[in-house]
């Protein structure tokens, strides 16, 4: 039989080479990448007018795969070298994929003095809970560690409520199995003038951290399905996790001004 040459509709967006990727079989991160993709495709910018920073961890891995500019940055100011990448180039369009650890290490400043300013970016912050397993020593400038009331490290997982404080002007959340809402979300972003940050809720599919069981991706899929709920419009301070019985995801903050 004569063989096939495979071919995927992202190819021409991938360096190939780089798969099979570090990322687990239905990971979050991938679904996030290919959203990104489709929207790109959608909207039609010129692919050298484009460029995507990353940082540490799986989510540092995207730099590696993309045919795109991509720029690998290891010291936590993801941010703060997207802020300095567009102000040299105000025709480029730049997207930042971020991580909790990312987050951690630059205490959130970057991130925070980018929304100020008002900077054009697009935020797409994979939440994936590592923090819930690193310990404060490890990043003692973050201005988010603090003891609970069980004297147990957490972190304050409103990623949407500091992103409006900060003044984005642009703010969604969404799950890996919301793909179609992302995308559109990440259109809307990248169309946006201003800071926009779009939260990925998506802990690793097959790892959990609390026992360091193997779970099953399929089965943790029905959770975001069966335990997320769209409220779009919600005031992003009733989005903190850790209050939720439901995964509260949608458009949130979406100013009237866009780019260009």
């Amino acid at each position: 039989m004569k063989n096939i040459e495979r071919y995927h509709p992202a190819d021409s967006f991938l360096n190939t080479d780089s798969f099979p990727s570090v990322w687990c079989p239905g990971c979050g991160i991938g679904t996030a990448v290919c959203a990104f993709i489709e929207s790109i495709k959608e909207v039609n910018i010129d692919l050298d007018k484009i460029a995507v920073i990353s940082g540490i961890g799986c989510t540092g891995k995207i730099a590696e795969c993309l045919k795109l500019n991509t720029y690998s940055v290891t010291d936590g100011s993801v941010v703060d070298y997207a802020v300095q990448l567009k102000e040299k180039d105000k025709d480029l369009t730049v997207a930042v994929f971020l991580n909790n650890a990312d987050f951690l290490l630059s205490g959130a400043k970057d991130f925070i003095d980018a929304g100020k300013k008002g900077a054009d970016l697009i935020v797409i912050y994979v939440n994936n809970f590592i923090c819930a397993i690193s310990e404060n020593k490890i990043f003692p400038i973050s201005p988010f560690m603090r003891m609970s009331i069980d004297n147990e490290f957490e972190l304050p997982y409103n990623i949407p409520y500091l992103a409006k404080s900060c003044g984005a002007n642009y703010v969604a959340r969404w799950t890996p199995i919301h793909a179609g809402w992302m995308k559109y979300s990440i259109i809307e972003g990248i169309l946006k003038k201003g800071f926009s940050v779009i939260e990925v809720v998506s802990p690793c599919l097959l790892y959990n951290a609390n026992n360091g069981s193997i779970q099953d991706a399929v089965d943790r899929m029905r959770f975001y399905n069966d335990n997320s709920e769209i409220k779009v419009g919600e005031p992003a301070e009733n989005l903190d996790l850790r209050s939720q019985n439901k995964i509260i995801i949608g458009k949130f903050v979406d100013s009237e001004e866009k780019a260009g």
